[in-house]
């Protein structure tokens, strides 16, 4: 396998493996720019604030301004300096800048799990081209050898992709772009290249991520691609781990990666539930439609019935994988309401075509996947997150007698869950000397009491909050009979001042006034009152309301 970009190529190779460890190569390199932006956007920060106190004191606005246009589009090895990683194109301001301050550095934004599934489908994508290639190249002979192949995808092919007829990216054109140009920024894609927003993309995959293979080359003329940090000592200290030949054994044909989750979809094992009924193609085939459920969801969203149904399913993981993911901190920064879940969870619990098991099984993992972060920055080994897994299941969203509720009584209970496992973030948070137990301990459904510092504890909190929210709901339903009887008050105060302007257009009779005041009840006292004096203003005469 090759972990570089050589200068020419023969015949290439990407296979599952390829993809397996091109995938986890991603993971590592993500999580250690992420763990890096802190003290990189200090030095930013401290960088441009020299940018602006040289800019005050010399009184060169304007010409900076100039200058930063024009750096842009400054173009070197047909590379311009705007599409540069924001790691390359810091350095290539301090390098033009030198002592004159007139271009301010780009600050370091972070990698976030939507972008994931953008970067899968490009790979996905990426590799067809190879493999087209390498056609092409078989037909031309042996000794034939030309450069290697930059990608060239549309945000459109990204946005129109499927996989067994199912529409694997549920995101808008734009968005997708938004994704790319985030990637590129972060230094997951080099040496990119934009010509148009109708013409493909033309970048390389960084080499520390991209693996493949050339079956018939020795590669004894490669040309190294530098890695992000450009030689910057950044921390690189995660965890390499890749999955074991048993598991890749266990797994076979992989190639479904899910938009949030940051691993496959596997088949079961030794159950039912788990199973996920996507298979490996090479083919597109039209896309299924259903005229059900098909509104709009937001975000550009359209979820047909078996649609949203085939994308859930694709975020259930295989236990095992799924475990691994948590054991190496892959959802330290998961956010549920980031993830934009909420809406297609509720329309698969009332239209979708899951199972109960597997729309539990989802909300169970989406559970766990929001609690993670709770352990960010500590060493939780696989067993304790495997006996924590274990005890949720054991525990919650199910019914007394052990069974399995319906889809909306899951979702119901599942939001509950949240808002217990969302307190207890706060809580954390705002008590930094507390010290938090291990997640086999944490969920330990016997760890009732406040001092024992278990989940089940956070019972109490949402018993708290849902007495909050029944007085709540009896204050705004007072308020609502208050607010009504001030409604009727001020109509009826409205119908009389009518009738005090049909007097004033000599429409009706002043009796005819009285008439009506003492007819109609509703009528506060205090504006009863008050009628005389409008009278009064209103026709500079003195009038007694019963005179």
């Amino acid at each position: 396998m090759i972990n570089h970009i050589p200068s020419y190529i023969q015949c290439p190779y990407f296979l599952t493996e390829d993809k397996i460890e091109t995938m986890q190569c991603y993971r590592i390199f993500i999580n250690a720019y992420n763990a890096a932006i802190t003290r990189l956007n200090k030095e930013v920060k401290q960088y441009n604030n020299s940018f602006l106190a040289y800019i005050e004191r010399n009184k060169r606005k304007q010409q900076a301004v100039v200058a930063q246009q024009e750096f842009e589009d400054i173009e070197v090895n047909g590379i311009q300096n705007k599409w540069l990683s924001t790691l390359e194109y810091n350095e290539q301001i301090e390098k033009t800048n030198g002592n004159k301050l007139l271009l301010k550095k780009q600050k370091h934004l972070p990698v976030r799990q939507a972008q994931l599934g953008t970067f899968e489908i490009i790979v996905w994508l990426y590799a067809q081209q190879l493999i087209k290639l390498r056609k092409q190249l078989q037909q031309l002979g042996s000794s034939v050898k030309v450069s290697f192949p930059k990608i060239q995808v549309t945000s459109t092919q990204v946005c129109n992709f499927t996989k067994n007829g199912e529409k694997r990216m549920l995101l808008k054109r734009d968005t997708i772009r938004e994704h790319v140009h985030q990637l590129r920024k972060a230094g997951v894609f080099v040496q990119y290249q934009f010509k148009g927003k109708s013409l493909p993309v033309n970048n390389f995959i960084n080499g520390v991520i991209f693996v493949f293979r050339d079956k018939r080359k020795g590669f004894t003329d490669n040309q190294q691609v530098k890695p992000f940090n450009n030689g910057k000592p950044l921390d690189f200290s995660v965890d390499t781990r890749t999955f074991t030949k048993e598991i890749i054994k266990k797994v076979g044909n992989v190639d479904n990666h899910s938009q949030k989750a940051e691993a496959f979809s596997y088949a079961a094992e030794n159950s039912s539930k788990n199973k996920n009924s996507y298979k490996n193609t090479k083919e597109d085939k039209p896309q299924k439609n259903s005229n059900h459920n098909a509104g709009k969801l937001g975000g550009g969203e359209n979820f047909p019935k078996n649609e949203l149904s085939e994308y859930l399913r694709g975020q259930i993981l295989y236990k095992t994988v799924f475990l691994n993911t948590l054991t190496e901190h892959h959802y330290d920064t998961y956010s549920f309401s980031a993830s934009n879940m909420t809406r297609r969870l509720d329309t698969e619990s009332i239209h979708g075509a899951m199972s109960k098991e597997e729309f539990r099984e989802l909300l169970l993992q989406l559970f766990i996947k929001i609690a993670a972060p709770i352990w960010k920055g500590m060493n939780v080994y696989y067993g304790s997150w495997h006996t924590a897994y274990i005890q949720i299941d054991d525990e919650y969203l199910r019914n007394p007698n052990g069974s399995i509720p319906r889809k909306e009584t899951l979702l119901y209970k599942f939001g509950f869950l949240v808002y217990r496992i969302g307190r207890a973030k706060r809580f954390f948070k705002s008590k930094k000397q507390y010290i938090i137990h291990f997640p086999c301990i944490y969920f330990d459904a016997t760890r009732k009491q406040p001092s024992e510092g278990g989940f089940s504890y956070t019972a109490q909190w949402l018993k708290q909050y849902q007495k909050y929210q029944d007085l709540r709901a009896t204050r705004k339903q007072q308020n609502a009979g208050k607010a009504g009887a001030r409604r009727r008050q001020k109509t009826n105060e409205e119908k009389v001042r009518d009738q005090i302007k049909l007097f004033i257009k000599g429409t009706i009779a002043l009796p005819q006034v009285y008439t009506y005041i003492e007819t109609n009840k509703g009528i506060p006292n205090y504006f009863i009152a008050e009628v005389p004096r409008l009278l009064n203003l209103l026709t500079n005469k003195e009038f007694d309301l019963y005179d």
